[in-house]
């Protein structure tokens, strides 16, 4: 699924009409007719339509004209002046006059006509402002969208909610609460926004007919993960595959009092299928952890050659969980970016002890994922949280440019991005907000990475994989643990190997 701004929205259309010389007419229709396949219909027998003078009202028009069509009772409300009306919009307007539908014209003296109608109606369809709103609703407008939220029973917002801003998810003022919003050919950057969440509702995207080359040539490689795109690289198992089909990970993980961090890495990637893991820490934490382990092999750092073999042989390295921010850390990964040649993933401490020495990302050969939360990442660039908080996509990509590392910014709907394609994940929920998951998360990120995935994909299937399994246990748990998802993700890997 895409992800756009209002700019992709302008620039697509342009180039359907000057370029394909498609009327923006015949676009509007089929945004008309993609918007009532979603207005439960079954459900719904009365309607209010709100519309603005805009394309977005346009929309709204006609989406009264169908809804009239089929039957259904609907009060139509313009706000704004009839001479404001764009060209497509007014068609819509005097096909809705010529088939002898009722519209008002809303202004202070009669409101009290929108809010008897709200009241009086099954739902409410929001075509006011589109996605080219960038300045703060008033007056009229504010009133309008007031009453709305306040005496509508369920409100459908058409491409955007009224009053947020598509680019940043910014509340312009006021701005709709949609039970749904209906959104045309790709996903609102704004909506990914966490101050979206109470304005948004359901959020469906229908395409509306414009060519996949048209929005290829302006799109800005930003993508929601997709399930069916995830399956492709959950390959079935060939029947006479071995062990060393599957990759040899290690991890480097674990200091004294912080044994949970590596055994939680460690057993969610085997559990995630690699052929062949092993622990690598110091001799407190392998003490600790070799008698639990059945699975995976461990081994310490004072076994220097053994050490250095198993890291030269493996496929994929994770490091970081539990290991401390100090100088030892540092040292580590230092050593191991000069000795290896696989990908390497970052976490935890092996992120925070970089903060002061982030040329070492930045002159590495290696491909390097690094998978910071907000304060980490803020540490290891200097970005204020407030900034990434606000602009999580862009300082994420911001981050990946400047360390040219891959970076996965962890949170709900987490971004992953090499600074230039971007994936953003919407799997997982608040059971999940507990400790080890971002442990749980870099095993399985690193088995993947060691069974052949590139690292880019590998973050994303790992985070879409990690999301989903914790969302399907939610369903029937109130706290999810790292070890839930750890139990269950063989599971979830073979209902998605048979799809």
């Amino acid at each position: 699924m895409l992800v756009g701004t209002s700019n992709l929205t302008k620039n697509m259309d342009n180039a359907c009409v000057t370029e394909l010389e498609i009327p923006l007419i015949v676009i509007m229709e089929n945004a008309v007719n993609a918007a009532i396949k979603n207005l439960d219909i079954e459900e719904n027998n009365s309607y209010t339509v709100v519309c603005g003078v805009g394309n977005n009202g346009g929309d709204g028009l006609g989406i009264a004209r169908k809804l009239s069509i089929l039957g259904k009772k609907v009060d139509i409300f313009l706000v704004g002046k009839r001479e404001k009306l764009t060209e497509c919009s007014s068609i819509n307007f005097k096909i809705l006059e010529n088939m002898g539908l009722s519209l008002k014209f809303l202004n202070e003296k009669n409101k009290i006509d929108l809010e008897n109608s709200l009241k009086n109606t099954d739902a409410c369809v929001d075509a006011i402002f589109g996605t080219g709103l960038k300045r703060d609703v008033s007056g009229i407008f504010a009133d309008v969208i007031e009453f709305m939220n306040n005496y509508s029973k369920k409100i459908y917002a058409i491409d955007i909610s009224s009053g947020l801003d598509s680019d940043t998810g910014n509340i312009m003022g006021v701005a709709v609460k949609a039970f749904k919003t209906i959104s045309f050919e790709f996903y609102k950057r704004g909506f990914l926004n966490y101050k979206a969440d109470d304005y948004i509702g359901k959020v469906v995207v229908e395409e509306i007919g414009v060519p996949k080359f048209i929005k290829d040539k302006f799109h800005n490689n930003e993508f929601i993960a997709d399930k069916n795109e995830i399956t492709k690289f959950i390959n079935k198992k060939d029947k006479n595959a071995h062990k060393g089909n599957f990759g040899r990970v290690s991890i480097v993980a674990g200091s004294r009092g912080f044994y949970g961090a590596a055994k939680i890495a460690t057993e969610s990637a085997v559990k995630t299928g690699s052929g062949l893991v092993t622990l690598i820490s110091d001799s407190d934490v392998q003490e600790k952890l070799c008698t639990v382990f059945t699975e995976a092999m461990t081994v310490n750092y004072s076994e220097k050659e053994r050490v250095r073999k198993l890291l030269c042989s493996s496929n994929a390295i994770g490091i970081g969980p539990g290991m401390g921010d100090n100088n030892t850390t540092l040292k580590i990964i230092e050593s191991i970016l000069k000795e290896v040649s696989c990908p390497i993933i970052i976490d935890a401490d092996g992120i925070n002890c970089l903060k002061n020495n982030k040329n070492i990302l930045k002159d590495s050969k290696r491909d390097i994922l690094i998978t910071p939360h907000p304060m980490e990442l803020s540490r290891i660039t200097g970005f204020s949280m407030e900034y990434i908080n606000e602009n999580r996509i862009d300082a994420a990509k911001e981050a990946a440019r400047t360390l040219k590392s891959i970076v996965l910014l962890k949170g709900n709907r987490t971004v992953i991005t090499d600074g230039y394609t971007t994936y953003i994940n919407m799997t997982g929920n608040s059971a999940m907000a507990n400790g080890g998951m971002g442990d749980c998360l870099t095993g399985i990120i690193t088995s993947l990475a060691g069974q052949n995935i590139p690292l880019f994909e590998a973050a994303v299937i790992g985070t879409y994989l990690h999301g989903y399994t914790g969302d399907r246990l939610a369903e029937e748990k109130y706290t999810v643990n790292a070890s839930d998802i750890i139990e269950k993700i063989p599971y979830i890997m073979k209902e998605f190997e048979r799809l």
